[in-house]
């Protein structure tokens, strides 16, 4: 899975979040013809990936360079503020994200379920709080 939460900036690659450096300029032509548009750049390894939106039919896609080689172009799935809870859900279990959501409702949650949760976050780089702190319930 190749997604961007646009509010953290923050790229899950491989399995793996990768912050990003906001950019701006030309980021290539689209498959529809339109001007892609620089969003962020990301530095994973030896690889550098431009994370980049049509200025025509708004789709999201990564650009990967090794070097200045271009190895290839994938389309990205973005999560914006409101649709963070979508993330979650394709990532955790119901009972994880129930306990996540739970938890930081000051309810009463599922320790064990939420210990889980945050492992599986964390494995990704991820921090469950700041992710947390974006949902729009």
């Amino acid at each position: 899975m190749i997604a961007y939460l646009e509010p953290l900036k923050l790229l899950i690659y491989d399995e793996r979040a990768i912050s990003g450096t906001a950019s701006s300029g030309f980021g290539g032509f689209c498959d529809c013809g339109g001007m892609m548009s620089q969003k962020t750049w990301h530095q994973n390894d030896d690889l550098k990936i431009l994370i980049s939106e049509c200025e025509n039919c708004w789709k999201i896609e990564a650009t990967v360079f090794k070097g200045s080689d271009v190895i290839r172009r994938d389309e990205v799935r973005s999560y914006k503020r409101n649709e963070i809870r979508d993330f979650l859900s394709a990532i955790l279990s119901q009972t994880e994200l129930e306990a996540v959501i739970d938890k930081w409702s000051q309810k009463d949650y599922n320790y064990a379920a939420y210990s889980r949760a945050k492992k599986k976050l964390e494995e990704m780089g991820l921090d469950i709080e700041r992710i947390v702190s974006e949902i729009i319930f």
